[in-house]
């Protein structure tokens, strides 16, 4: 438990560097003020205004052809500046768009003048993809909060991309399908294009009059020329709340559409070298499954999405990893029903600078996970489920009083294991319970976006009341509130956060949370957190605040976040390790405009330090780097970094304090211009630490569009380490007094690795495409020189076998070593496991997407796996790489198919 008089202890350097660091930004406030006072101002102008006609001839009928008679009525838009390659600077073709509506759709009329036709680049992709082409990009605020926009895109071949952004996320969220349609046409004037979006698709307030937020702008992608209508100076930060209004839409009732999507699949499993005799998969599984998905909307700006049994089976498989640490690997979501509109669950407006951030409440990857629990059946058989059900999910998002409202709630089924006996007796065996997973998030903008206040919270229940899940929590809860606040023209800002967590659950179940690699309770050394084994509840804090200079070509911050030991939020979020205060500095020095050799060009400098709450200093950090883009568009990077070195709480897992040595690392990357037919990009890392422990990969990726339908990338990357302390395992010993009792083993390691992942994508036309996702993966751990720690809060080990009168040996018929710390001596012998490995894999997953009438899609699916393991540590990649081929194959055939039903 967290006792109240040992909640922080920070050293005399934590007060002295934030003190340092406030310094060094006043210094750069008043040299980018002195800039502005000198140099060049570029002040962004008011923002346009565009005026809607409504079709009172007919709605235009989308065929690519602007000559309906309702275009004539719409006043021109005509005025566009450049943001790329000369930002402010007049276009050097001309655009024309029209705006006009129904009583059902909003309508884009776009002419894009080109005095070169034949060079406008029209590339065929799938939906979503990016294309190397020219491009037309509408964005609607139709909520008209300053902060979200719905973007919709369209190129000259008639491929569409729609997503929704934010000013928190300008890079969008691609997962967003809404049904709309569009065509386009290349003529001896440039190219058209004519969009129909239907207003069932948006979400704006009801009224008589609407304004709106919109943009609208062009890629020439054979001059790398991007325009905007509405424009600000590329130093000023902001999406939504750059946009542009738009006005003149009046009397359209918001449609309350229901949507409904139901889906089939027929699923086929084949396992290469499977037990014939096993009753529940002899290699050949076939199985059929139903669900749908719905959309409703309850009014004009709060919609209701909900999913009854979904599959997620034409989404790609997870990337193969090699995890030796006692950290859970992250994962990112890729299922469309969590995907859509994941920025709404996102917590931390407005967080950006050092990685840290914010806490992640929720990690939507939580719901469906592997069950908690697995069976054996010893001698028999037994089929482990490898996820959870999900019964239904539903989400409502929209905004109502002003506020944005975000409220998922999901239910997953109880799953058991199936077992045969050795005596054939056929049995179940509970592996997770019922659980419900909840989330609501509100949010409050003011002063036209540029200050915000908000709040997420997160419940997870579950039924624990087989004795079987006893190592289970029963419910866990988190939330918090967080703000941001622009100001100084949007130059300045402050943003912060504060959380709580709160779990529930049996002692075990509490205890585990204690013991977890998150915190470390257990840790010998320390006095401000106890292991309470009879505890049943633990509580704890996060906190985060931030402020700095986000615009302009200074830009510079600083960061503080607190993780208490308490803080507990993986049922439902994501957090690896609490017990952390942190600070940074970030300076950086930007030149946007080209010069002689540049496009632009930057500086960058950081500083940061962590303690846990207990005062250690874990480490501390200086960074230095460069990067930019030259004028033939090839873009690099460059940095080190500098690690003082400091003291770790986690490197003995549960024991008492280690040095982290001082190290220093460089990194670097160089990547060509990515319009071109071929483009390649090739990075790499190194570190070094003071003891002779050394890491490095090197990667590439090349990307070949020999074709306007064909995408190829290769990326290929390569990683070799030779750490000198590399934790094994530990065992208790009373007579290890130095080290409290339990003796805490590391060995050297040597560890190699080269991933190949490659990717296809084939568009056949805009709605119908074939993408190809294949990763060949081989790593090899060599063990060596295994030891122990000789003291707390060193790096000095004593080496089996070479110091003093100890002893280790190796047991070749059982795969095993047996260490004797003082041959003779009182000691313990210590007996673990043979820890080399070498493992191969490849892993595939091929689909075909049909999107054969608007909302309506067919996939064919098909994934493919095949891996293979050895104790033996040798490294060869193309045995390997052979001897893959060969392992049991593992092979699903998956056909989905739905239908868009709009009621």
């Amino acid at each position: 438990m967290l006792t109240l008089h040992h909640v922080m202890r920070i050293p005399r350097t934590a007060v002295v560097v934030p003190i340092l660091g406030l310094f060094v930004l006043a210094s750069a406030a008043a040299q980018g003020v002195a800039e502005q006072q000198s140099g060049r101002s570029v002040e962004r102008p008011l923002a346009p205004i565009a005026v809607a006609a409504r079709a009172e001839q007919g709605s235009p009928s989308v065929d690519g052809v602007l000559d309906d008679p309702a275009w004539q009525s719409a006043r021109p838009i005509t005025a566009f500046t450049q943001v790329e390659p000369s930002d402010g600077a007049e276009p050097t073709e001309r655009t024309e768009i029209r705006v006009v509506y129904s009583d059902a759709a909003l309508y884009i009329g776009a002419r894009m003048f080109d005095s070169d036709p034949a060079g406008i680049e029209g590339r065929l992709g799938r939906r979503d993809s990016y294309t190397s082409s020219d491009a037309l990009t509408v964005a609607i605020d139709s909520y008209h909060d300053h902060r979200t926009g719905f973007e919709f895109s369209v190129n000259p071949a008639g491929v569409r991309s729609d997503e929704i952004a934010t000013n928190d996320d300008p890079e969008g969220d691609s997962s967003w399908d809404p049904v709309w349609s569009v065509a386009t046409t290349v003529d001896s004037l440039g190219w058209t294009a004519e969009i129909r979006i239907p207003f069932s698709q948006l979400r704006f307030p009801g009224g008589t009059h609407q304004e709106w937020g919109i943009n609208f702008s062009r890629t020439i992608h054979r001059k790398n020329e991007f325009v905007r209508w509405s424009w600000a100076p590329n130093t000023e930060e902001g999406y939504a709340s750059l946009f542009g209004h738009l006005q003149g839409i009046r009397d359209i009732r918001p449609p309350r559409q229901l949507e409904v999507l139901p889906y089939t699949v027929v699923k086929s499993d084949f396992t290469e070298g499977a037990d014939a005799s096993n009753p529940f998969d002899d290699g050949s599984v076939y199985d059929v499954t139903g669900g749908f998905d719905l959309k409703y909307g309850l009014t004009s700006d709060l919609t209701l999405d909900a999913t009854v049994n979904p599959d997620f089976g034409q989404v790609e498989a997870d990337p193969a990893v090699v995890n030796l640490s006692a950290f859970e690997t992250f994962f990112s979501e890729r299922r469309p029903f969590f995907v859509e509109g994941a920025n709404i669950f996102r917590f931390g407006a407005g967080s950006g600078g050092f990685i840290f951030g914010a806490p992640q409440l929720f990690y939507s990857r939580r719901i469906g996970r592997s069950p908690s629990r697995s069976a054996d059946a010893g001698a028999g058989y037994v089929d482990n489920p490898v996820s959870t059900q999900i019964l239904g999910a539903a989400k409502l998002s929209g905004k109502t009083a002003g506020w944005s409202i975000g409220v998922l709630d999901a239910l997953t089924a109880r799953e058991s294991a199936r077992l045969q006996l050795e005596d054939g007796t056929r049995t179940t065996e509970p592996v997770e319970p019922v659980a419900n997973y909840g989330v609501v998030t509100l949010r409050k903008d003011f002063r036209n976006g540029a200050t915000g206040i908000g709040g997420l919270a997160t419940s997870v229940h579950r039924d624990v009341g087989d004795p079987v899940f006893s190592a289970l929590r029963s419910a866990a809860y988190s939330g918090g509130v967080d703000f941001f606040h622009r100001f100084g023209q949007n130059q300045f800002t402050v943003n912060g956060t504060i959380s709580g967590s709160h779990i529930r659950g049996s002692a075990e179940s509490i205890t585990l949370a204690q013991r977890s690699s998150t915190r470390y309770y257990q840790r010998p050394d320390q006095d401000y957190v106890s292991l309470d084994t009879t505890a049943t509840t633990m509580s704890g804090f996060a906190g985060s605040l931030q402020a700095g200079k986000v615009s302009g070509n200074w830009v510079y911050g600083t960061d503080l976040y607190a993780y208490s030991p308490g803080f507990e939020v993986n049922d439902a979020g994501f957090e690896i390790q609490t017990d952390r205060i942190f600070h940074g500095i970030r300076l950086t020095r930007r030149w946007l405009d080209p010069g002689k050799l540049f496009r632009s060009f930057r500086v960058q400098s950081t500083w940061a330090q962590s303690w846990n709450f207990g005062g250690t200093t874990l480490w501390r950090s200086a960074f230095a780097g460069f990067g930019g883009q030259f004028l033939n568009y090839w873009n690099f990077s460059f940095g080190s970094s500098f690690d003082f070195g400091g003291r770790s709480d986690k490197a003995t897992r549960g024991g008492p304090l280690m040095e982290s040595p001082r190290q220093w690392s460089a990194n670097g990357f160089i990547g060509s211009d990515f319009r071109k037919p071929v483009s390649a990009e090739v990075f790499g890392y190194f570190a070094r630490n003071r003891y002779g422990g050394w890491g490095a990969e090197v990667g590439t990726e090349l990307t070949i569009r020999p074709t306007g339908a064909l995408d190829l990338s290769i990326s290929p990357s390569w990683n070799r380490s030779h750490s000198i302390g590399f934790y094994v395992t530990q065992a208790e010993d009373s007579t290890a007094t130095a080290t409290y009792g339990s003796r805490y083993l590391f060995s050297e390691l040597d560890q190699t690795g080269l991933d190949l992942t490659v990717r296809m994508d084939l568009s056949l036309t805009p709605n119908l495409s074939i993408q190809l996702w294949a990763q060949p993966f081989v790593a090899a751990g060599d063990y060596d020189a295994f030891k122990e720690l000789v003291a707390p809060g060193t790096f000095s080990f004593l080496q089996y076998g070479e110091d003093g009168a100890s002893t280790l040996t190796f047991n070749e018929a059982a795969n095993s070593y047996t260490a004797d710390p003082d041959g003779d001596g009182p000691a313990d012998t210590i007996t673990f496991g043979n820890p080399d490995f070498r493992f191969r894999s490849l892993r595939s997953n091929l689909v075909v997407r049909w999107e054969y009438m608007p909302g309506s899609t067919l996939f064919l699916v098909w994934n493919h796996g095949q891996s293979g393991f050895s104790s033996d540590p040798s490294f060869r990649v193309f045995d390997e790489l052979r001897k893959v081929l060969g392992d049991d194959q593992q092979n699903t055939f998956l056909i989905k198919f739905n239908y868009w039903l709009s009621l």
